[in-house]
């Protein structure tokens, strides 16, 4: 097959995969002896960074550094250089997607990563992380200390065949220090910084140990954790560190899973792991000890029954692309910006009188800036030659197209139009040429001064009614963001981990069936209050009325279905570290708890006790079957509550 594919250097750009603010990535590959493929991934850095001086010192000092990482679990850079005035880094390609792409495709069709998989991609980011932070430099021996700076999912690519592997390291550092680009980097990626990146701190390996905390999280709640309505806010929470108990969010995580997290996560980072080694170490134990039949086979099989789709396309077009070849020779450029830069200086000398046609008429298929440039060279010869020779020949059709300006043109008409009627009428006798000459000047000298002050006033009210328009459209979009911004916080939703005691139970909301057993984790609408009921056969079924303003939990408890009575239970005082139980089993409701089902004609005994203070009261009630019973407790009463019957 035949194409014009762009020949760069010695490789060959197939398809563009990927673009940033700040580089593009093309799959390529450089054909070797007897016509055997070898597939790259190129990116290659944008144009405009080529002219930073300080930018190119870093690049390269970055690309020397990453070519020195040799790891199962990092994307290997092998190659960089400059071709065309442009910066690049050859990288292995690898079949597969990064991970942001992997979950947002996994939730389109309700699915995620179970807990052993989770724990199996962290504990591979964390070991290519350790190799990258122990890295020494091949020449000198001395140690290379690499930051990562960018670890989220965008940065981690799982192939097809389950191989997990960090990218980007080359250029991070570039990437974070540099000006032009910071907008283009952070954008987006706030939500993965440390505390102390977020304030502006010196950083050091121990900042990618809690990014890559934050990913774990993230696939044990299958959520995000920094988020906000803005760069600031998300920057805000960041600082503040305020990271949300998993088991609130997934009650399947195991309290030892938790703690590993939560470490991963210390806003001080001399308690955090100190190394991503260490990190590691507790994620592979983990694994081994909880999931002992867990494997890597296991997790390719998994990826690839979820993107059948993508393994397959992925693999017809390597093999269309294998017999790519260029129709062309060398000189071939598909790129419209190395188009006009090769083109440029074997384009012959254009005469001034030309340049706006040179300009207007790029070479195929380059799409210029839309910036009108205008000659004004030609413009006062042409109104000389019209004002002090009328009857001089017509500019070229050249010098017509170069200089046309739509003013000009029709000043010039009406002037040759004067000038022959003038020449029909006869000078009464004593009027020489000089009379005549100075009766034209002032007429055209009028036609100029009139034109100029109608051009001003028509200039002056177009840029009046444009300022009026875009003040109007400006105050539209900021009502129109205020409303969004009032609908998004009445319509606002949280996550809520539900489970009940036992388990299984169908979870109906506002009176509609969910669809989901316990446990589970469900979306309500914020700060509304949501009646949640729980249904299981052999259990009487369990009501209850409570609002969430962020995320939260909730735990029923269901009794036998005998015939029963019901307690709603109020604690007057003690505060939220008051532990309430009935018949000597703790309740994880909140207080109140309307209609807790006991049963009918037996002894209830309903005790409260604050840890903290040491208080307590116990009520012991007897209630007929299918009624009702208000039990108030109050800590420290000086006395057993009498029973009620």
């Amino acid at each position: 097959m035949s194409t014009n594919y762009e020949q760069f250097g010695k490789y060959l750009l197939l398809e563009k995969i990927a673009a940033g603010g700040m580089a593009e990535v093309y799959l390529s590959k450089s054909v070797a002896a007897n016509g055997l493929n070898k597939f790259f991934a190129i990116k290659r850095i944008l144009p405009q960074f080529s002219t930073n001086e300080d930018f190119v010192a870093m690049f390269k000092e970055e690309a020397n550094v990453a070519i020195n990482l040799n790891h199962s679990n990092v994307v290997s850079i092998f190659d960089f250089g400059i071709e065309k005035n442009q910066f690049y880094l050859v990288m292995d390609y690898v079949e597969g997607k990064n991970l942001r792409q992997i979950i947002n495709e996994l939730k389109k069709t309700n699915k995620s990563f179970t807990i052993d998989q989770a724990l199996f991609i962290v504990k591979e980011v964390a070991a290519g992380l350790d190799h990258a932070h122990r890295c020494t430099d091949s020449k000198s021996g001395r140690p290379l200390n690499i930051t990562h700076r960018d670890m989220s999912p965008q940065n981690i690519m799982v192939s097809f065949e389950g191989e997990v592997k960090v990218i980007d390291f080359g250029i991070a550092k570039a990437e974070t220090e540099q000006e032009e680009t910071k907008a283009g980097t952070l954008k987006g990626k706030f939500g993965y910084m440390s505390p102390e990146q977020a304030e502006g701190l010196s950083i050091d390996p121990r900042t990618d140990v809690f990014a890559l905390g934050i990913v774990l999280w993230e696939l044990l709640a299958n959520d995000r954790l920094f988020t906000g309505s803005n760069e600031a806010a998300i920057l805000r929470k960041v600082r503040d560190c305020q990271i949300p108990s998993i088991r609130k969010v997934n009650p399947t995580v195991p309290p030892e899973l938790e703690r590993i997290v939560m470490k991963a996560l210390a806003k001080d980072r001399n308690v955090r792991y100190q190394t991503a080694a260490n990190f590691h170490r507790d994620l592979n134990r983990f694994l081994n000890t909880q999931f002992p039949d867990f494997s890597s086979q296991d997790f390719s099989q998994f990826v690839k029954e979820n993107f059948k789709a993508s393994v397959t396309e992925g693999r017809e077009k390597l093999v269309h692309f294998s017999q790519a070849e260029n129709s062309s020779s060398d000189e071939t450029i598909t790129a419209p910006q190395a188009q006009l830069n090769k083109n440029k200086d074997s384009l012959p000398p254009t005469p001034k009188a030309q340049n706006a046609v040179a300009e207007s008429n790029p070479l195929p298929g380059f799409q210029p800036d839309k910036q009108v440039k205008i000659n004004l060279d030609g413009l006062m010869s042409a109104n000389v030659g019209n004002i002090s020779k009328p009857n001089a020949a017509p500019a070229s059709a050249n010098q017509s197209k170069a200089n046309f300006n739509p003013n000009k043109t029709s000043i010039t008409n009406i002037h040759q139009t004067r000038v022959t009627q003038s020449s029909q009428y006869k000078k009464p006798a004593g009027f020489g040429d000089f009379m005549e000459l100075g009766i034209k000047g002032l007429f055209v000298v009028a036609l100029i001064y009139g034109g100029y002050w109608g051009f001003k006033n028509y200039y002056t009210n177009n840029n009046i009614t444009r300022s009026l328009a875009q003040t109007q459209n400006q105050k539209k979009v900021k009502e129109t963001e205020v409303r969004g911004q009032i609908d998004m916080a009445a319509t606002a939703a949280v996550k809520i981990s539900i489970s009940s005691s036992p388990p299984d139970a169908q979870i109906y909301l506002d009176g509609r069936d969910t669809g989901y057993k316990t446990p589970a984790i469900i979306s309500v609408t914020a700060n509304k209050e949501s009646v949640f009921v729980f249904r299981k056969e052999g259990y009487l079924e369990y009501q209850t009325s409570q609002k969430f303003a962020e995320t939260g939990q909730l735990a029923a408890t269901l009794q036998t279905a005998a015939q029963a009575a019901y307690l709603n239970i109020y604690l007057s005082n003690g505060g939220p570290n008051t532990k309430i139980t009935v018949n000597g089993k703790e309740l994880s409701e909140k207080i109140p708890v309307i209609k807790y089902p006991v049963i009918a004609q037996s002894d209830a005994i309903v005790t409260a006790y604050n840890p903290i203070t040491k208080l307590s009261d116990e009520v012991r009630v007897k209630v007929k079957a299918g009624e009702s019973r208000n039990v108030e407790l109050i800590l420290g009463r000086s006395q057993t509550g009498a029973v009620k019957k």
